[in-house]
């Protein structure tokens, strides 16, 4: 397997910089991949962190995993990227500064366009397109507490693609009990997803962890982050063994409701939690003036909905979502579907 300028023969674990375009002043942040390449032939899983630069727990779990992966044990090859955007990862920012954008909104990006645009087509043309499952890690940050398995609206659902019938399966093997979907146009156009699965990968996205204090309470999220990763090697058969989730069953969400503060800011003092039911109306979360106490603003539930991420920074600047509401589409039984994914 060869990334780049890395390559890795069989049962060979490679390092090295993907070298990505460079900045005006020369700035070139190139991104760290490590390509473990299995004794047996077999499918691509990648698994990567930090696109967003500020959230951190996949990274934390990918390098947990790097410790522990033997190449001579196992059957495939595994590319993992513990930080995409070294940019934003080293100022604590979602985006990068350079062209101030963000990276997974540009997918398949271009060749002579922007640096971000010629950083975002380097990475999907030498890393993205080799894999067959891609496992992308993102978190609350310091804004919220998360923990679901996010993936595509299925364009329908009741005659999925092959592509679509794969995700299911990963979906319930990494092992949350918790899983969402966002409809089309809940958060922008979605076409970076749709480059990206056209290319023939079948990609989850995480939402795991964050918040204030979130390292103090995090260890157990980046263990169930590792644990997500050895389960999907199992479910591409990589490696044998038993599948270890939070449970048997997993329900699924249609987590198209989004609580949207609006531009004023404050204290935010936040209601409901994680988990919480509400009914159209119901206030979710409180601006308050930090000085007086005066209640500047609130923000209610535009439909009902269960909370799924829940938080936001004190204080809160600017319009932004501050939480998110779904409704139950399905609840899916592990004992019941065969987990495991064939690839060519």
């Amino acid at each position: 397997m060869k990334v780049g300028n890395i390559e890795a023969k069989p049962g060979e674990h490679s390092f090295g910089y993907l070298e990505v375009a460079k900045s005006r002043s020369g700035l070139g942040p190139d991104i760290p991949v490590h390509v473990f390449a299995g004794t047996e032939p077999g499918p691509t899983l990648l698994v990567q962190g930090a696109i967003h630069g500020g959230e951190i727990i996949g990274s934390v779990a990918i390098l947990d995993l790097i410790g522990k992966l033997d190449p001579k044990t196992f059957r495939g090859t595994v590319i993992a990227v513990p930080v995409v955007n070294r940019v934003g990862f080293e100022l604590g920012e979602r985006g990068i500064r350079i062209g101030s954008t963000d990276i997974s909104r540009l997918f398949p990006g271009s060749a002579t366009g922007s640096v971000p645009e010629q950083i975002a087509n380097t990475y999907f043309e030498e890393v993205i397109k080799k894999a067959d499952v891609m496992i992308d890690f993102h978190a609350g940050a310091r804004t919220a507490y998360e923990r679901y398995v996010l993936f595509g609206a299925e364009k329908d659902p009741d005659n999925p693609t092959e592509i679509e019938l794969k995700r299911r399966k990963i979906v319930l093997a990494f092992g949350l009990d918790q899983a969402g979907y966002f409809p089309p146009g809940t958060f922008g156009a979605g076409t970076a997803k749709e480059a990206i699965e056209d290319a023939g990968v079948c990609q989850i996205t995480l939402e795991f962890g964050g918040g204030t204090g979130w390292y103090k309470n995090g260890r157990d999220n980046v263990s169930d982050a590792e644990r997500g990763m050895w389960n999907i090697m199992k479910a591409m058969r990589m490696i044998d063994g038993e599948f270890e989730s939070d449970g048997p069953l997993c329900t699924v969400y249609n987590a198209g409701i989004v609580i949207w503060k609006g531009d004023v800011d404050g204290l935010f003092i936040r209601h409901r939690r994680f988990g919480d039911e509400m009914k159209e109306g119901d206030v979710y979360a409180s601006l308050v003036d930090a000085y007086t106490g005066e209640e500047i603003d609130s923000m209610v539930a535009p439909e009902d909905g269960i909370v799924i991420p829940s938080g936001q920074e004190w204080p809160t600047i600017g319009a932004t979502s501050v939480g998110i509401l779904g409704n139950i589409d399905r609840v899916e039984d592990r004992r019941t579907t065969d987990m495991y994914v064939d690839f060519d």
